[in-house]
């Protein structure tokens, strides 16, 4: 007689070691972390970052940069300083206009990297977008397109980028930090990416519904029923297979969905980390307290990833920090 299937509850991620502060680069308090393959190196970059370890304590900067391994272990800071981490955009904060520009997703293709933003006027609101590139491994960036925050129903402004085999990179979006947003899905050629220039808006080509054709490419960005109130996304691909990973307000956790085609149909979610109150997290369990961000490192396999996620206690303002955890992505 055959075995009797057993349901298997998904063993959480468990952390690793905390990624930040790194005093000794001038990092102190900071979150995010986004991850990006530079190499032999992984490119860590950093969202609100200042000289101590609380909000607003010391030399702000957004973004900055760190250069690491994949486990986490940061040894120099990005940009034209070999000591500090400098702010890698030339701008000042609370001009008036916005108040901060924060980081949403980091790719490198073929040699160059780029790098989406988001300009605030507040944590509520997003002004607009942009896509930085750098030529000099992160040491120097340029603007090479701005982005409408409105587009697509206010679910463009947070992105997460992966560039594919099929010649297409593919953005998954969401709306800002309100977190109470769907997904959107587009794609451009890969090889259009350099051929931006000095902020020219050039058309991602969105995935849509229509009555008349169904889902298909070229339709207006239509929500991909997955469900709304997520938060910072990470898509990539992981042994052939389309891991998104997020940060689900809604559902207070960690999660990850899973597709055979980023066009076709994704999985339900898995937890990957639960939220939990300060008076009950265990990062060794998979509970965290106040967490955001999940995103995933480059080089993860299915059984073996590597998770960034951010911490904020938002009544006293540290911990802030961003921290590494690792586990296996079990796919439904």
């Amino acid at each position: 007689m055959a075995d009797v299937p057993q349901s298997i509850e998904p063993v959480p991620f468990r952390k690793l070691r905390d990624i930040t502060p790194a005093s000794r680069f001038g990092v102190g308090g900071t979150d995010l972390g986004i991850p990006c393959r530079v190499g032999n190196e992984v490119l860590y970059v950093f969202g609100d970052t200042f000289e101590g370890l609380s909000i607003g304590a010391g030399d702000w900067r957004s973004p900055v940069g760190l250069f690491g391994d994949r486990a986490g272990v940061v040894r120099r800071p990005a940009g034209p300083d070999p000591q500090r981490a400098r702010q890698l955009l030339n701008y000042s904060h609370d001009t008036g206009r916005f108040t901060t520009i924060l980081p949403t997703t980091c790719i490198e293709v073929d040699g160059a990297l780029y790098l989406h933003t988001m300009r605030m006027q507040s944590l509520d609101t997003v002004v607009r977008t942009g896509l930085y590139r750098s030529d000099d491994g992160a040491q120097s960036w340029r603007e090479v397109a701005q982005y409408n925050a409105g587009h697509a129903d206010g679910c463009w402004c947070m992105w997460a980028m992966c560039p594919a085999p099929d010649g297409y990179t593919y953005t998954v979006s969401t709306g800002g930090l309100s977190r109470d947003k769907g997904l959107r899905l587009h794609r451009m050629r890969t090889e259009t990416l350099g051929t931006l220039r000095d902020g020219i808006d050039v058309e991602w080509e969105p995935w849509g519904w229509r009555a008349e054709t169904g889902w298909a490419w070229g339709n207006p960005p239509t929500d991909l029923s997955l469900g709304r109130g997520y938060g910072e996304l990470s898509l990539s691909l992981v042994e052939g297979v389309w891991v998104l990973t997020y940060f689900d307000a809604a559902g207070y956790r960690i999660a990850a969905r899973f597709a055979d085609r980023i066009d076709g149909v994704w999985s339900d979610p898995v937890t990957l980390l639960h939220g939990s109150s300060w008076q009950d997290e265990d990062h060794a369990a998979g509970r965290v307290a106040q967490l955001y961000g999940g995103y995933l490192v480059p080089g993860s396999t299915l059984r073996s990833a590597r998770l960034v996620v951010s911490q904020w206690n938002t009544a006293v303002g540290h911990p802030y920090k961003s921290m590494m955890f690792t586990g296996a992505l079990r796919r439904p």
